[in-house]
């Protein structure tokens, strides 16, 4: 990632006007985005740039659009096969369901050539054909390698390769004839989720250990003394409970099965305990709470944990991403106070430090989760 001091961006340009001041390893994963106009809808994007803004002392994140993967979306999943040998070919494997016993219906075959990827055989049956499981079968590769292929075109194909390679929206390798420069969009770090939107988990705090817990009696106390029982009952309802009871006084609160869902986005790590940073069901942020692990449901939090299982390393770029602010406004005061660019180093370092701490900490998460469900056979 490209990072810009006291520049802007317009969108539409590949980078901004000149060079960057320095580039940053921050990510190779495809976040996603929320659609607001579209419930439950999301896209995919890769971080290109951040750009900073010293006078307001506002950074904003660019984004590339990438095509949303189609065949994923009609339920096929993909499965990466190492080769045997040193010089033999990996492969990406394409099944319709989760079914590991089922034959792939597609497979792809590559190599690594220097610093690019070069296909070899690329296999789709005849009727799973159309459904954009080869483009997929690509794109895993690239993201698992963090290389890209070499483009085909103008080879000896077939028509149908030819035309797989020749298409102008082809969303994997290098092309410098026939690609097209990507759509950029401005992003807020709060936006980006680690994986598409309908598959975040949903946050159910648990009802009885919240009516337990002392916010939950202090809300029962603001809610029957009179003086404020809106108020009282409003901490409950951003966690989608509502208050249950006899003769006008509240006793306990219950989960609301009307409540607009709340999804887990990332994992404050910084705080203590960790806590879950949530968005609302079109993917934007909800900071109305954020709660720790031990508030949710079992079958919650058992879902989040598995979340983050498979997302770790993402998420843990996420939280690296929450210094990058705080270290380019420094260089940034560096540069046009001390009238010295600074050290560009301390950022990647800094980085690096919270990644590893964010890793710590959600796979301590992960483990005290394993230790509790053996205690309790």
């Amino acid at each position: 990632m490209d990072v810009y001091l006291n520049r802007t961006l317009e969108l539409g340009q590949k980078v901004p006007y000149g060079a960057s001041d320095f580039r940053l390893q921050v990510s190779q994963h495809t976040y996603h985005v929320g659609n607001p106009g579209r419930s439950g809808a999301s896209f995919p994007v890769k971080l290109k740039a951040a750009v900073y803004c010293g006078e307001t002392e506002v950074l904003n994140l660019v984004a590339e659009v990438q095509p949303a993967t189609k065949a994923q979306d009609m339920g096929y999943l993909f499965k990466y096969q190492a080769g045997i040998g040193p010089h033999e070919p990996d492969h990406i494997l394409a099944y319709m369901g989760s079914n590991p016993q089922a034959d792939p219906v597609g497979e792809l075959t590559f190599t690594a050539v220097g610093a690019y990827l070069q296909d070899e055989d690329v296999q789709v049956a005849y009727e799973h054909q159309r459904r954009g499981i080869a483009t997929a079968m690509y794109q895993q590769a690239e993201a698992l390698t963090g290389k890209q292929f070499l483009s085909r075109a103008g080879d000896v194909l077939t028509v149908d390769g030819a035309a797989f390679w020749a298409c102008a929206d082809r969303p994997f390798g290098v092309d410098a004839l026939y690609s097209q420069p990507r759509r950029l969009l401005w992003i807020n770090l709060a936006d980006l989720m680690a994986a598409p939107l309908k598959d975040l988990p949903k946050v159910v705090f648990d009802a009885d250990r919240f009516t337990r817990s002392a916010t939950g009696q202090r809300c029962i106390e603001m809610a029957n003394s009179g003086g404020g029982p809106r108020m009282g009952l409003q901490e409950a309802r951003t966690r989608g409970l509502v208050a249950r009871g006899h003769d006008g006084l509240v006793e306990s609160f219950v989960n609301d099965p009307h409540a607009a869902p709340k999804l887990m986005r990332n994992v404050q790590c910084s705080s203590q305990p960790p806590a879950l940073a949530l968005c609302n069901a079109r993917g934007l942020p909800d900071n109305t709470v954020a709660p720790p692990l031990a508030l949710l449901t079992e079958e919650s939090r058992e879902e989040v944990l598995h979340f983050i299982g498979r997302y770790l390393h993402a998420l843990a770029d996420l939280n690296a991403l929450d210094v990058l602010h705080p270290m380019i406004r420094t260089l940034s005061r560096q540069r046009t106070v001390h009238h010295e660019r600074g050290d560009p180093d301390s950022i990647e370092r800094a980085l690096e430090v919270r990644r590893v701490q964010c890793i710590s900490v959600m796979t301590d998460m992960l483990e005290k989760e394993a230790e509790f469900r053996a205690s309790k056979m």
